[in-house]
């Protein structure tokens, strides 16, 4: 009987928390990297020159975790590569390295993730579509990769395959690497820009490209920034958007489709936290939660259940006041809620939202949180938790005697509390909050699941 009741509780679980665990996402060309809350890394969609960095060059319509480690921070998506930031500071990447945007020293794909230098003291990164852009954390500028238009800003139109100091100044705090050009802000307020700039996206009135950051005109009140194919957008500390570059599916917002070399102001939408460009199309975040976007929508990236381009900001399908961040980089977005979940539309061929298809959407549809999932070959008759309720040490024992390979605890809002490769029977749980878990154990190729409660 009690195998029984197990078996029914595990469904109704997963199906109700699935998609509560996501920590943060970033959107490249094709594909999508994410990490769970837990520091667990996963990636999605197309996989040709490894970019999902799982070993395969196979695509993938659902997130498959990358790696056994726990300590991933932060995420960045190219065209096709990937880079991501752990927890102690040393910068991995993976994917498509044709320019060197690997920075391993190497023009060799890599489909599994591969440490860039020894160094420890990487603070944030920004992938533009076949280059790298990062700082550390005394506030100096690296880049590598493609730099035929300038856009590493090196002061040359020469490819660089390891991160190559931009500069002297030790301010820079806010990065965005478009398609062939970046964006910068410094702890000064000021905005730079510097690579490709045939459609004014570099904002300094021209469209003659530089090689080397420049000034954008005087003010000292940039908080964001946000590069996508040829077009440009920053926030400023009052919540004001400013636009410009290239305007010909109505990217800028300001209602025309005509291009800007200079900053405008988009007044038609205030209040602005966050910002996030695609190939032809961009979007922001309201301080009251709300998203808005406009621009290209042939895909559906728009999500505002159309799939015609808008020249002013629309609100996103749904009128929802809980949105906590959004990505986008060709044609497909993915935003996360306040509650961890995620969601994804706009372009799908290659299962680049992550929701089991490979169909366009142009809603947001809830992306599920692969841990929670029931595995259908896990063995849960086989597996006791003692005691059950517990106040401080639970013990494991299986019907087998298996040595373990790793331990998972997961809580109901989809975090994992609990990680680790090692032989043990017995864990201390005195410091988990009250609440029911799910307990996983891998052992010589077998997966054991449970549950448990804590007192």
């Amino acid at each position: 009987m009690r195998t029984k009741l197990l078996l029914l509780f595990i469904p109704f679980f997963t199906i109700n928390l699935t998609a509560q665990c996501w920590q943060s996402v970033s959107a490249g060309g094709a594909h999508t990297i994410g990490i769970r809350t837990g520091g667990t890394l996963w990636a999605w969609g197309r996989n040709n020159v490894g970019q999902l960095g799982n070993g395969t060059a196979i695509n993938s319509n659902l997130p498959i975790e990358i790696s056994t480690n726990t300590n991933w921070q932060s995420v960045s998506a190219g065209n096709s590569h990937s880079i991501a930031l752990k927890s102690n500071g040393t910068l991995w990447a993976w994917g498509r390295n044709l320019a060197g945007q690997l920075g391993n020293g190497t023009i060799l794909n890599s489909n599994l993730p591969v440490q860039i230098g020894t160094d420890t003291d990487w603070q944030s990164i920004a992938a533009g579509d076949e280059y790298t852009l990062a700082l550390k954390t005394d506030g100096t500028l690296w880049a590598w990769g493609e730099n035929i238009y300038g856009q590493l800003g090196d002061g040359t139109i020469v490819n660089k395959d390891v991160p190559t100091k931009i500069g002297t100044d030790t301010n820079w705090q806010f990065l965005a690497a478009g398609s062939t050009h970046s964006l910068a802000i410094k702890t000064t307020g000021e905005l730079y820009a510097w690579g490709r700039n045939n459609t004014g996206q570099l904002g300094d009135g021209t469209t003659t490209n530089t090689t080397a950051p420049i000034k954008i005109g005087t003010d000292i009140d940039w908080n964001a920034v946000s590069a996508g194919n040829g077009h440009s957008g920053a926030l400023k500390a009052n919540g004001s958007l400013w636009m410009w570059g290239l305007n010909s599916t109505g990217q800028l917002g300001d209602g025309t489709t005509a291009d800007k070399s200079s900053p405008i102001n988009i007044l038609s939408i205030t209040n602005c936290t966050n910002i996030a460009k695609g190939t032809q199309h961009s979007l922001v975040r309201k301080s009251d939660g709300t998203l808005w976007a406009w621009g290209g929508n042939a895909s559906g990236q728009l999500g505002d259940n159309t799939n015609t381009q808008k020249t002013s900001p629309i609100q996103v399908f749904g009128n929802f006041t809980d949105w906590q961040s959004v990505t986008s980089k060709v044609s497909h977005t993915l935003a996360i809620k306040n509650d961890g979940t995620l969601w994804g539309w706009g372009a799908n061929l290659y299962g680049q939202i992550g929701d089991g298809t490979n169909a366009a959407k142009n809603i947001p549809i809830a992306v599920s949180c692969p841990a929670l999932d029931t595995d259908e070959n896990a063995i849960v008759d086989k597996i006791n938790i003692f005691p059950n309720p517990a106040t401080s040490v639970i013990t494991i024992q299986l019907t087998e005697n298996l040595v373990f390979d790793r331990i998972i605890i997961v809580d109901i809002y989809g975090k994992t509390v609990f990680d680790r490769k090692e032989n043990t029977a017995q864990i201390n749980v005195e410091a988990f909050a009250s609440g029911m878990y799910i307990i996983e154990i891998f052992s010589e190729g077998k997966r054991f699941q449970s549950k448990f409660i804590k007192n």
